[in-house]
């Protein structure tokens, strides 16, 4: 039976979506982007492909998921020997942090750690704690600090339907048809890019903190084949229909006029233009629609931030020329690079077999069955 993870929620995939795309941290941002990969249906061995990671770890990632949620995507380190804080104290704690401080008369909205240690001391609901405790047991009750943000619901009727159908497309283990999937990365500022690297002690690299904003922005429209899992891309000064349309006809032409392709992409207007929809019908191209405000389904956003983190960090382009040569660049490589450690990862999986299969059954480790 395929391992799959359980049915999320819109803002479980939304939220799935902003971790893989603007996710800070590296071992965050892999874990997210298995459970994506596996709530757009594909299975362990693609995505171990798709995210050069074993099949093994691909798996019992899924099953974390299913066990805890969230909490298992950011790394557990070990904290050292636990404070001597019984239960009672660290439910008051934690009630604390999710207090509103208005509510209790303080004269500041929000929580910092200093502050809610001090209005727990002051409170006598511990005697004494420092920041780094307090952190550590908000953590643990899965609460972190965030900033305010704007939600989502997708309200489409037929949302259901479209998971299915996506999930149909990106699982068909036999004579698989032609399946895209596209999207936009951007808007891209062509103004100097942080990043980071290896230097000589107390000379990092620099960019430019004051420069013109004369270069404007410009956008990277992605293509992913979804079962070879190759890359291709395009850059444009806009996102407008005329060219998203110029750019889905492009790779079209890679495939046979006479075979169907399947698309997948996400609501946006410019993508479902009445001249975007007759192009589709004179060319044998299917358009596969994810649901509203549910992008996450689009199996090509787990592919962005890899592109724009292999490009991006420590440039300075003053032309869409230059920025669109560095993404095709790191297209490329990409795609080189999930061709040769694609067939490594395959042949460790051969390698891991054999040496189980030498092993007695009861003494293999086993997972438990949570589908």
């Amino acid at each position: 039976m395929v391992v799959r993870v359980r049915p999320i929620t819109d803002d479980e995939g939304n939220r799935l979506r902003r971790i893989v795309r603007h996710g800070q941290n590296a071992i965050e941002v892999k874990r997210a982007q298995v459970i994506l990969c596996s709530a757009q249906g594909f299975t362990p061995p693609k995505i171990g492909l798709s995210v050069l990671m074993s099949e093994d770890y691909v798996r019992r990632l899924i099953h974390e998921f299913n066990l805890h949620g969230f909490s298992m995507l950011k790394p557990h380190w070990g904290p050292g020997p636990k404070a001597k804080f019984s239960d009672e104290q660290r439910d008051a704690l934690v009630a604390l942090a999710s207090s509103r401080p208005k509510d209790l008369g303080l004269p500041f909205t929000q929580w910092s750690l200093s502050r809610l240690r001090k209005a727990a001391i002051d409170r006598g609901v511990v005697p004494s704690i420092s920041e780094e405790w307090l952190r550590v047991i908000l953590l643990e009750a899965d609460l972190s600090h965030q900033s305010l943000r704007t939600w989502k619901k997708s309200t489409d009727p037929e949302r259901e339907l479209k998971k299915e159908y996506i999930e149909k497309l990106t699982r068909q283990p036999h004579n698989p048809p032609v399946v895209l999937s596209a999207d936009e990365i951007g808007p891209i500022q062509l103004v100097p890019q942080g990043g980071a690297g290896w230097f000589p002690r107390k000379t990092p690299g620099r960019i430019p903190a004051e420069y013109p904003r004369e270069f404007g922005t410009a956008y990277y429209f992605l293509m992913l084949n979804v079962y070879h899992q190759t890359l291709s891309g395009q850059v444009y000064r806009t996102k407008h229909s005329t060219n998203w349309q110029e750019f889905v006809a492009e790779e079209r032409a890679k495939y046979p006029l006479d075979q169907p392709v399947y698309l997948i992409q996400d609501g946006l207007s410019t993508h479902w233009t009445p001249a975007v929809r007759q192009w589709a019908r004179e060319h044998e191209v299917i358009l596969v629609p994810t649901a509203t405000h549910a992008s996450w389904m689009n199996p090509v956003e787990t592919h962005a931030k890899g592109i724009e983190e292999l490009a991006l960090p420590g440039t300075e382009f003053t032309s869409v020329g230059e920025l669109g040569e560095a993404l095709d660049r790191a297209v490329e490589y990409r795609n080189e690079e999930r061709k040769a450690r694609g067939k490594r990862f395959r042949d460790t999986v051969r390698a891991d077999r054999r040496h189980a299969s030498k092993v007695p059954l009861w003494l293999r480790a086993t997972v438990p069955d949570v589908s």
